[in-house]
């Protein structure tokens, strides 16, 4: 089977079933910048995902060239109205000259067992997007495998961001007060340059202020240093604080709740790593046990000399 940038022209289109989870309805559109269309086969239960897709496709300007079609709704589990529905879609698009591909990844297990059988035969191309093993494996109309590819893409904390519905909040810089020293700062611009100088994420970002809207209200939340690579983010928070204390030890307790609550599957998604990173030779025990409960990574005592590991394995 041809890859898709040797054949891909005008007439390319992808047509992506949706899950709660839009990373691997972009990593094909970010891997394969060809691509001119892009249509969103969802249920009511993810169509605001598909909606929050649309919108993340059009901030962001390696994906601005693409069309995004209007989305297809499904009933998730009725087999015969969603192949039904596809099946009309892909044989709609070929009609029209078109070559679509079919990215199985998102939606019900029905869904995608649908989506196979739409295809069956029609010689449509049809992707399965695994980010367990890194890898796009394509697949022949009828099911059987063909080739398999790496996924490589390089992408910025925006985007990333975007895909989950957050966005970098834009501070306006005084010229006259520099911003207040705060607890961590030097830790944190040790981190952040150590990070940099390694040169093995796709992008390095220092103080980024998270937004995220539900209408009229904004939770906002700063994080200190933010990292993407392939596709995925790790926020990472520093701390210098005397942990001995009660209120130390509840500064502690709040970062960790801070960077489970911005990496939480409905927030930044399941390729959010979240790291907390400390000046502190030992930390206690219930701080080692909350950010274990927690899925944070913990960096102190002689491990900040292999901070830059740790961060690198938050996003591998």
């Amino acid at each position: 089977m041809p890859s898709p940038s040797s054949t891909m022209n005008q007439s390319m289109l992808l047509v992506s079933l949706v899950g709660e989870q839009p990373i691997p309805n972009l990593l094909p559109l970010w891997q394969f910048a060809d691509y001119a269309e892009v249509q969103f086969v969802a249920s009511a239960r993810t169509l605001s995902v598909a909606k929050q897709l649309k919108a993340a496709i059009e901030k962001d300007a390696a994906l601005s060239h693409l069309r995004v079609l209007k989305t297809l709704k499904v009933r998730p589990y009725d087999i015969g109205d969603a192949r039904k529905q596809i099946a009309a879609a892909l044989v709609k698009y070929q009609e029209q000259g078109k070559t679509p591909h079919l990215n199985l990844s998102g939606g019900t297990k029905l869904m995608s067992l649908a989506a196979l059988q739409a295809a069956y035969g029609s010689g449509v191309n049809l992707m399965y997007v695994c980010t367990e093993e890194n890898q796009i494996i394509w697949l022949a109309s009828d099911g059987s495998e063909q080739k398999r590819q790496e996924i490589r893409v390089k992408i910025q904390v925006e985007q990333y961001l975007n895909a989950h519905g957050l966005e970098i909040e834009r501070q306006p810089v005084s010229p006259y007060a520099a911003p207040a020293p705060k607890e961590g700062d030097e830790l944190e611009e040790q981190v952040y340059l150590r990070l940099m100088e390694s040169c093995r994420f796709d992008d390095v970002r220092r103080n980024v202020k998270i937004c995220k809207r539900n209408g009229s209200k904004q939770v906002r939340n700063e994080v200190d240093v933010v990292v993407t690579y392939n596709g995925r983010l790790a926020v990472i928070s520093c701390k210098s604080g005397n942990v001995e204390s009660e209120s130390g030890r509840e500064s502690y307790r709040r970062a960790i709740y801070e960077l489970s609550a911005i990496s939480r599957r409905e927030a930044a998604g399941i390729y959010c790593g979240k790291v907390l990173v400390s000046s502190q030779a030992q930390l206690p025990q219930a701080v080692r046990e909350r950010a274990v409960e927690s899925g944070v990574k913990l960096v102190y005592g002689s491990e900040l000399d292999n901070v830059v590991e740790h961060v690198w394995h938050a996003v591998n």
